[in-house]
């Protein structure tokens, strides 16, 4: 080595000093972010040892995935303000990763609990109780006359609307009929859907389910393959037991096409509001 290379460092030198990959040098050479002090005849690049120092400040900026544009405009004016304002930028786009971390870790949470709880489902069981007032996120109403395609549309609008694109669906969409509906034996006239409200919901578009009394059945398959199975059975239950329908009829999906291919694997909830006839 010459005398006047003596105090610089070869392309791979330096890179070696920081254990990085050749290729990452001449990236940034490249992108005139870490030019090389010189270049010799037969192509050597050199640098300084201001530039391993430099080097030092560009690599652990990219560390916090600063990018280079910003670590450029940094290194052509480096003064102590400048870097705390883009520490504190990314500190609060930490802080925003953070947020949405823990939602993602709320939802995963909240559908691992629904399908632990899912086995002890009693299938069949009619059950009567108190249940407090729920909020929940709906669609805006349909209409009888809505075509398929139309309902489709309502029920894609209402999931994408509940649920922000990066925002895990944790629970599944159910619908809503009328008990007039129900009486009546309409069974797909649906008037709305809905999902649980979460902390993702749009907090203006959420109402409660009202407390009080309801009752609730589980069971397997489609909704449509078994309703007029469960409406006798609900029937027969409720004039037993002098007991009214005072509301709107709420089905909700516990198990769908995410947890088996097979329909008649399907189990779902339906709970009616109730009193007792006076």
């Amino acid at each position: 080595m010459d005398k006047e290379t003596r105090e610089y460092f070869t392309t791979g030198e330096l890179a070696s000093l920081y254990g990085i990959p050749k290729q990452t040098l001449l990236y940034y050479d490249r992108n005139k972010l870490l030019v090389p002090e010189f270049i010799k005849e037969n192509g050597y690049r050199y640098y300084s040892v201001s530039q391993y120092l430099t080097l030092e400040i560009i690599l652990n900026m990219r560390k916090l995935d600063i990018p280079i544009h910003t670590i450029k405009e940094y290194l052509a004016d480096r003064r102590q303000e400048k870097f705390i304002e883009i520490l504190q930028k990314k500190e609060a786009a930490c802080t925003k990763l953070i947020e949405a971390a823990k939602l993602q870790r709320d939802s995963l949470h909240q559908y691992l609990l629904s399908l632990e709880n899912l086995p002890s489902n009693r299938l069949e069981q009619i059950e009567l109780r108190f249940e407090e007032k729920l909020p929940l996120f709906f669609s805006r109403p349909l209409y009888r006359e809505m075509s398929v395609h139309e309902r489709v549309q309502t029920l894609s609008q209402h999931n994408m609307t509940a649920f922000s694109p990066k925002h895990f669906k944790e629970f599944c969409t159910g619908w809503v009929i009328t008990a007039e509906d129900f009486h009546a034996k309409i069974f797909n006239n649906t008037r709305r859907y809905f999902t649980p409200a979460t902390l993702n919901s749009p907090a203006v578009s959420c109402e409660f389910r009202p407390a009080g009394l309801y009752l609730t059945l589980s069971f397997q398959g489609t909704y449509y393959q078994q309703i007029i199975r469960i409406h006798d059975k609900l029937q027969t239950f409720l004039a037993r037991n002098h007991l009214q329908i005072i509301g709107d009829i709420y089905i909700l999906p516990l198990k769908s096409h995410w947890l088996t291919e097979d329909p008649a694997a399907y189990i779902n909830k339906i709970s009616l509001p109730v009193k007792y006839q006076d």
